[in-house]
């Protein structure tokens, strides 16, 4: 339950499929990040012909990643439903006609949506290049995500046999016990999700499970950062002059003008100043350390130590 003075929020099943569908798209930037191309449903095929829809696709720029997106409710079951979906979503995935499809659907939304070309020349991508960079970031495994009400342990379970990287978002509705037409949505924060999956080096069928990154606490408590150093973020406004905003690093979070946020809040509090119409930041991926690294390498930095060490550690008997 959500509650406060004037109200409170129960939480309640979605009504259907659809509606994780439609809150996905509507928050992509909240799920993926805000350098993304977000698209809608189209069919794609194995080289048998079989063919599957996706709920959509994404394509981060930032991250050279693209994603096949699939919303699903815990009680389809992951054998009965979501395994075989997948399946042969990453089946088609392996054919250069689905990559064409995608591209292609990325390149109609490019004609259109003036604000995704100016996202290209805020990453400082040419107008000429931004096929080339495109084909570049389909070439790669496609990484699938799913945003879902809840997570069944069989879910991870068959996630971590595969070898591709799994990211698994748990999405919950809350409805207002005062107006049932007041709906919240609760989605994990700072652009991560609750669940991920990736293939360990050498192997092709081992997985590592993350159910949770490192914190930014976690940096501070590991010395990666340190309370009272300073980060930044560069930021050029389309047709402005390129900016920097410093944040002081403190035990809990980004101290910026005198209150301490987490990374993506104080992220996106920033680059208002300067954009009042950004939607969302991932604070992971602006703060740089003094020495222009990113806070996001040393988080990775952290969770791959850990992985070390808990594979090095003895089984217990």
């Amino acid at each position: 339950m959500l509650i406060s003075d004037q109200d409170s929020f129960i939480k309640t099943p979605f009504d259907n499929e659809g509606e994780i569908e439609t809150v996905v798209q509507k928050y992509s930037e909240q799920l993926f990040g805000s350098n993304i191309i977000y698209l809608t449903k189209a069919k794609i095929s194995t080289a048998g012909g079989a063919g599957i829809i996706p709920d959509g696709f994404v394509i981060d720029v930032h991250s050279d990643e693209w994603f096949i997106v699939e919303a699903e409710r815990a009680l389809h079951g992951t054998w009965e439903h979501i395994a075989p979906q997948i399946s042969k979503q990453l089946a088609a995935a392996e054919t250069q006609k689905t990559r064409e499809i995608v591209l292609q659907l990325a390149l109609n939304e490019l004609q259109i949506n003036t604000p995704l070309r100016e996202m290209f020349k805020d990453l400082g991508i040419a107008e000429l290049k931004i096929h080339t960079k495109l084909q570049a970031i389909l070439r790669k495994p496609p990484t699938i995500a799913i945003p879902i009400d809840a997570i069944p342990s069989d879910l991870q379970e068959w996630a971590r046999t595969l070898r591709t990287t799994v990211k698994i978002w748990e999405i919950e509705k809350y409805i207002s016990a005062n107006d049932p037409s007041r709906i919240l949505y609760s989605l994990p924060e700072e652009n991560l999700p609750t669940v991920e999956t990736k293939p360990v080096g050498g192997t092709m069928l081992s997985t590592i499970t993350a159910t949770s990154a490192p914190s930014f606490q976690d940096l501070v408590k590991a010395g990666l950062l340190a309370d009272g150093k300073s980060l930044s973020i560069e930021y050029k406004p389309r047709g402005g002059q390129k900016q920097t905003f410093t944040g002081i690093v403190r035990s809990d979070g980004i101290e910026v003008d005198g209150k301490v946020y987490s990374p993506s809040y104080a992220s996106l509090y920033s680059l208002r100043k300067a954009n009042k119409n950004i939607k969302s930041s991932n604070g992971w991926q602006t703060w740089r350390t003094e020495d222009g690294t990113l806070i996001s390498v040393l988080r990775d930095r952290l969770q791959a130590s850990k992985s070390d060490t808990s594979a090095e550690a003895p089984k217990v008997a």
